[in-house]
């Protein structure tokens, strides 16, 4: 949909004073691309890192942006003035095709209101390489300037509202963009509940052998369940179980604990 680039070609280039413009020029493009990707808006970012005049980095980023398809070029640069001061002197937005101006309106509007900055305004250009030699219709965004120290603090604790500001003008200037669709997260399994013990099994074996072998020893048995039956723990229709072989060793114990409770009641 559009292309933007950073303006100059790396630290120590372009406008310097209480920031450097080359540094923050790349900065900002790559956080603002980023940006529109997440706004749905196809980007090319252009970022000049072999250039070594000022004539090879316009030269490279005319060439570039052309090389691309896109509907909008973007330039993003930062302001000078003849010397430093402590005065706001804010953000304009400058074009040389008169069709885009009321964009460029727009966005100078927006930034300013983002940044807290004096708003500057929309001012048209018909000298600067870049607006001259892209073949689509093009902005060029002087954010603020560099060597105002107000400016510049405006900037920094405005930082992300401006790069928010910039991408949502530049999204509305394509109205039929559409957010990128969400890749749905794989569902998540349920967690399977831990198992309820079996009321019927013995969770420890050395203590299962045992009670088994206790079980085993058929007359010992025998003589307690009838003196369960004679102390009126339990009804004799459970000997009469045993005597059959249909008692388990899970009913003798549930027997035993009515038995044992027995005995502590009559005591």
């Amino acid at each position: 949909m559009l292309t933007i680039s950073a303006g100059h070609y790396g630290k120590g280039t372009g406008a310097s004073g209480y920031m450097n413009e080359g540094e923050e020029t790349a900065s900002l493009v790559q956080e603002l691309g980023k940006k529109l990707q997440q706004k749905g808006v196809k980007v090319n970012v252009i970022i000049d890192k072999q250039s070594k005049s000022q004539q090879q980095n316009l030269t490279y980023l005319v060439k570039q942006h052309n090389a691309t398809q896109r509907e909008l070029d973007v330039s993003i640069h930062f302001n000078s003035a003849p010397t430093q001061q402590k005065e706001g002197i804010g953000t304009e937005v400058l074009y040389v095709n008169p069709s885009i101006s009321s964009f460029a309106q727009k966005m100078s509007t927006e930034i300013a209101k983002a940044g807290k900055f004096k708003n500057r305004g929309a001012k048209q250009r018909t000298n600067l390489a870049f607006l001259n030699g892209t073949t689509k219709k093009a902005i060029l965004i002087e954010v603020c300037f560099v060597n105002s120290e107000q400016d510049v603090k405006l900037y920094r604790s405005n930082k992300d509202q401006i790069i928010e500001a910039i991408a949502e003008t530049l999204k509305s200037y394509f109205p039929n963009t559409a957010p990128p669709t969400p890749t749905p997260s794989p569902p998540v399994k349920p967690t399977p509940p831990a198992p309820k013990p079996d009321p019927q099994t013995i969770t420890s074996k050395a203590l299962q052998q045992k009670v088994e072998a206790i079980f085993n020893e058929k007359e010992a048995v025998r003589e307690q369940l009838k003196q369960g039956v004679q102390l009126g723990a339990f009804q004799p229709l459970w000997l009469e179980n045993f005597d059959l072989g249909k008692l388990t060793l899970y009913d003798y114990i549930a027997l035993t604990t009515l038995q044992f409770q027995k005995n502590n009641l009559n005591m």
